[in-house]
This record gives C-alpha cells, structure tokens and sequence, in this order.
C-alpha cells in the first residue's frame, strides 16, 4: 500500500457532532426559522407572513451533509421521510408576534392568580425567572 499523503479535508466521525441547521449569510432584517413540510404547515405560515427561503443561504456546518434546493426554496431531511423548509418573516413583525404571544401568556396566568376562595389559608402565584 502506498504511503498517502496527500492532505485531506477535515471530517465529522459519525457519532460526532453535527451542525447541520446552521444557516448563514442570514440577512439581519429578517428571523429565520426551519418549518417541517407537513400539508397544511408551510401554507399557514405564509398566510402568517413568513416567505419560503430561495436566494444565497449556506445551510450546515463545514464536512456536513449540506442543504438542498426543492424547486427554489431552501430545504433539509430532518429524519426519516421529513423534510423541513427554511422559512423567514421581517424581524419586525416576528417582534410583534413575540409580544402577542407573551400578553396571551400574561392573560392566563392572570387567571391563576385570581383570589383564591378558602375558609381558611392563602394562596400566592408568582414567576420565577
């Protein structure tokens, strides 16, 4: 056997760890999110705002299975038959969902901290952080 020594490019052993969600050349305006290509789910995010990925985005880590292209958009095996879509939606509205979300959040727990009625002892609901 000849002795090889040719240099060769760094590899990932297979019970290593691999990134291979990471997305770059992300524009700062925008949140980006991985969307599982279930019926119904990409649809309903777009009708939420979210637009379907398709321009110059690398997908996964250096030496790791890299994204491809569906079409246009931008998508990834996720395990199994799954395929997930990258997805994004301008930071703007994303910011505006977040604070939504959280007043939803705080309308709730404002119902369990309602007076509880008791003969006797009290009850008090906080949040930890």
């Amino acid at each position: 056997m000849a002795n090889q020594t040719k240099s060769r490019v760094k590899r990932t052993p297979v019970g290593g760890k691999r990134d291979v969600l990471t997305v770059s050349n992300k524009d700062p305006n925008y949140e980006y999110r991985w969307v599982n290509d279930t019926p119904g789910r990409i649809q309903r995010f777009m009708d939420g705002g979210w637009e379907v990925v398709n321009h110059d985005t690398e997908v996964g880590g250096e030496a790791v299975d890299k994204g491809s292209r569906l079409g246009s958009a931008v998508t990834k095996s996720v395990g199994g038959i799954m395929t997930a879509v990258l997805m994004r939606i301008p930071k703007e509205w994303y910011d505006e969902d977040q604070v939504a979300k959280q007043e939803a959040i705080k309308a709730l727990e404002e119902t369990m901290k309602q007076k509880a009625n008791a003969d006797y002892g009290s009850l008090t609901v906080t949040r930890q952080r």
